[in-house]
């Protein structure tokens, strides 16, 4: 009963006994009208029969007095061949303009009557009414004789004969609509259960894979052939939500991968400084304090790691202010004059000789002042770690809709096989891989990630021998457009 009750709660089920119900009351409306329509044309097509019969029986009355007492005879011959004429089932009776009843056709039998109201009408109009009395019909037909005058109505003649004849045509014409509309209905009801199950198909096959991506497979999609009407809208939605979903994902675990690499990474490089400084700290508590040369020494190392664990904590804040996407205050403002002013500051390992090729118009761009002075700062010191002495050169210029800053220097280059590797956190080359020459690693890391804050982008290319070019794009502002253009 449970699987019957679920069945009939499906939506193919519902639909299909919608409609079922629909097409039932149509049928039902149909019929009824086709019913009383029978009805009524049979009842008709009766009444003309039988006033058709008067008619011809009362051609050999045409004219006389049939209401006068003489004429008994004459009536009752009339009411005779009337009564021949449409049938043995007829009664046939005939009153005077009084309503007085003269004569019965079979004798002794008590035939229905009209009501008043359509006797009265039938004397003064002179025109035939019919009506349904109990289970009989009873018509009612004017007898006049011609006048030179006028024609009057002289006597009434009544018709009357059970509805069984008709009731047993319209009986069959009920049992034929019941039947032949229970097999329609029955048809309706298989054709529609196919018809909604092909087209909830795709509903099953959405079912499917939203059950498939519930059970973990971020991969199912229900790959429907392209659909223009809702199911294929629908469906266009769903896959479009599994790719997110999936996107979504992977990006959690990507990031989640690269949180857990980070807090490695940066417990590693946490522990180098920090040991030391907790080794240095043994060595005073062991007695080096008691001589200055050993006491001065390991304050020297000591603040030099100290001064290591600072940069890096830093440089670690920095990171997760990027990641966070938070402190982050664009404004619009001249590329070219901030970019002066950095190159002019003094940073520690900064070569002697920067050459400036600068645009000689303003280039106005949207960014955060402090994150364009980190990066131009971090590449001023990545370059002096990496390239000490080195020459350098920096160039603006306008490149499309955005602004393109070119950092190179005459270093050794970078080799191929760490190339690929420079902006991810914590890497340092082959060729410097003490701390005390390389840093932390983090600087390109950090440079990546506030220029992408910014809306812009980052690259670098280099080759060992011939130098190394870092350069970055950032959003031009809406005046920034009217800067120069880039050399072809």
């Amino acid at each position: 009963m449970s699987r019957i009750g679920r069945a009939l709660r499906s939506l193919r089920w519902r639909l299909t006994l919608t409609y079922l119900v629909l097409i039932a009351v149509l049928l039902a409306g149909l019929g009824t009208f086709q019913y009383l329509s029978l009805r009524s044309s049979l009842i008709d097509g009766r009444v003309q029969a039988l006033g058709g019969d008067l008619l011809a029986a009362q051609k050999l009355y045409a004219s006389g007095d049939l209401t006068s007492t003489a004429a008994a005879a004459k009536v009752r011959t009339l009411a005779t061949l009337i009564r021949s004429a449409s049938g043995q089932s007829v009664t046939v009776a005939l009153f005077g303009p009084a309503g007085v009843r003269r004569v019965v056709i079979p004798a002794g039998a008590d035939p229905p009557q009209l009501d008043p109201g359509p006797f009265d009408t039938l004397i003064s109009q002179g025109a035939e009414q019919h009506e349904i009395v109990g289970s009989d019909l009873v018509a009612g037909f004017p007898v006049g004789v011609k006048d030179p005058t006028l024609v009057r109505t002289t006597a009434v003649v009544e018709v009357s004969e059970p509805m069984t004849p008709i009731d047993n045509v319209l009986s069959g014409d009920v049992e034929g609509l019941a039947l032949g509309g229970g097999v329609l209905l029955l048809l309706v009801l298989l054709l529609g259960l196919l018809l909604t199950s092909t087209a909830l198909r795709p509903l099953r096959r959405l079912t499917d894979t939203a059950g498939q991506l519930a059970s973990g497979d971020l991969r199912a999609r229900s790959r429907l052939v392209p659909r223009a009407d809702e199911v294929g809208q629908l469906a266009s939605a769903f896959d479009h939500m599994a790719d997110r979903i999936e996107d979504a994902f992977a990006a959690q675990v990507e990031s989640e991968n690269r949180v857990r690499r980070f807090i490695a990474d940066a417990s590693h490089e946490l522990r180098t400084p920090v040991t030391a400084l907790a080794g240095y700290i043994d060595v005073l508590r062991r007695g080096a304090a008691q001589s200055p040369q050993a006491m001065d020494a390991a304050l020297g190392m000591m603040a030099r790691e100290s001064d290591r664990l600072r940069v890096l904590v830093l440089d670690l804040l920095t990171l997760a202010r990027v990641d966070a996407r938070s402190q982050q205050r664009p404004e619009d403002f001249d590329l070219v004059a901030a970019l002066g002013r950095l190159l002019d500051e003094s940073v520690p390992g900064m070569p002697p000789q920067v050459v400036r090729d600068l645009s000689g118009s303003p280039v106005i761009v949207r960014c955060d002042r402090g994150a364009l002075a980190t990066v131009v700062r971090n590449l001023l010191t990545n370059a002096g770690k990496y390239a000490p002495g080195a020459r350098q050169e920096w160039s603006v210029r306008v490149d499309g809709a955005r602004a393109r800053v070119d950092a190179h220097d005459d270093g050794p280059g970078i080799p191929a096989a760490d190339l690929p590797h420079v902006f991810e956190r914590f890497y340092r080359g082959e060729k410097t891989r003490s701390r005390e020459e390389g840093g932390s690693g983090l600087g390109l890391s950090i440079v990546q990630g506030l220029v992408r804050a910014q809306g812009g982008e980052v690259a670098i290319t280099s080759a060992e021998g011939a130098g190394t070019t870092v350069t970055f794009w950032l959003p031009l502002s809406g005046d920034g457009r009217q800067g120069a253009p880039a050399p072809r």
